[in-house]
């Protein structure tokens, strides 16, 4: 999904609240995709003692309505379903607390295309390895067996600490066509919803000759 709009509204909320200047569109850009409090601490003016309060007041606009300003890229709840009907355990592993991703995805009705959803515990204590590292548990599948897909070096270092193969998207907003991920960050690359099927669909069987 793109949620773009709800997270730059939450860090604005976040910043107004607690007294800092709000960084801005750079900023947000930047950090998508990491840990709240890693964001924080990398925000300009922000005081190490400030930044509970300010990840409290993300995490209360995001609740109320950050969650609903949400999109869902064209093509793939198509790509979810064709995957799905291929034999592939879906997961989503998001740093999201998890009854927010879970609430996200009913509501643009995509939740029952998944098997798990994995997301953040209630003392933000977990990494996007651990989260994919549960997602793979709970798929009963091997580590090489799993790829992550995610369109962030954040999701990447995820997907290297978890010892995990990594698609990156190029339509979301750690990647684009003019910075593409290196060979040692991704083991192929996408630049739509429908794409990521083409990589991940598993091969048809060759016809038995004769």
């Amino acid at each position: 999904m793109d949620s773009y709009t709800g997270i730059f509204n939450a860090y604005q909320r976040a910043f107004e609240e607690t007294g800092v200047k709000f960084p801005g569109t750079g900023f947000v850009k930047s950090v998508i995709g990491a840990p709240l409090t890693a964001a924080f601490e990398g925000a300009p003016g922000m005081d190490a003692s400030v930044i509970p309060r300010a990840v409290g007041f993300y995490r209360a606009y995001y609740q109320q309505r950050g969650m609903h300003e949400v999109s869902v890229y064209e093509g793939m709840e198509d790509t979810l379903r064709a995957l799905r009907e291929a034999g592939c355990f879906l997961g989503v592993a998001t740093l999201k607390r998890e009854s927010f991703a879970r609430r996200m995805l009913e509501e643009q009705g995509l939740l029952p295309y998944f098997h798990a959803v994995c997301g953040m515990d209630p003392g933000d204590r977990l990494t996007k390895a651990d989260l994919i590292r549960r997602c793979v548990r709970q798929a009963g599948f091997d580590r090489r067996e799993t790829i992550l897909v995610g369109d962030s070096a954040f999701d990447a270092e995820g997907a290297r600490q978890a010892g995990v193969a990594f698609l990156a998207v190029t339509y979301g907003y750690g990647f684009s066509a003019r910075r593409l991920p290196s060979p040692d960050e991704a083991a192929m690359t996408a630049d739509s919803p429908r794409e990521i099927l083409t990589r991940l669909r598993p091969a048809e069987p060759s016809p038995a000759p004769g």
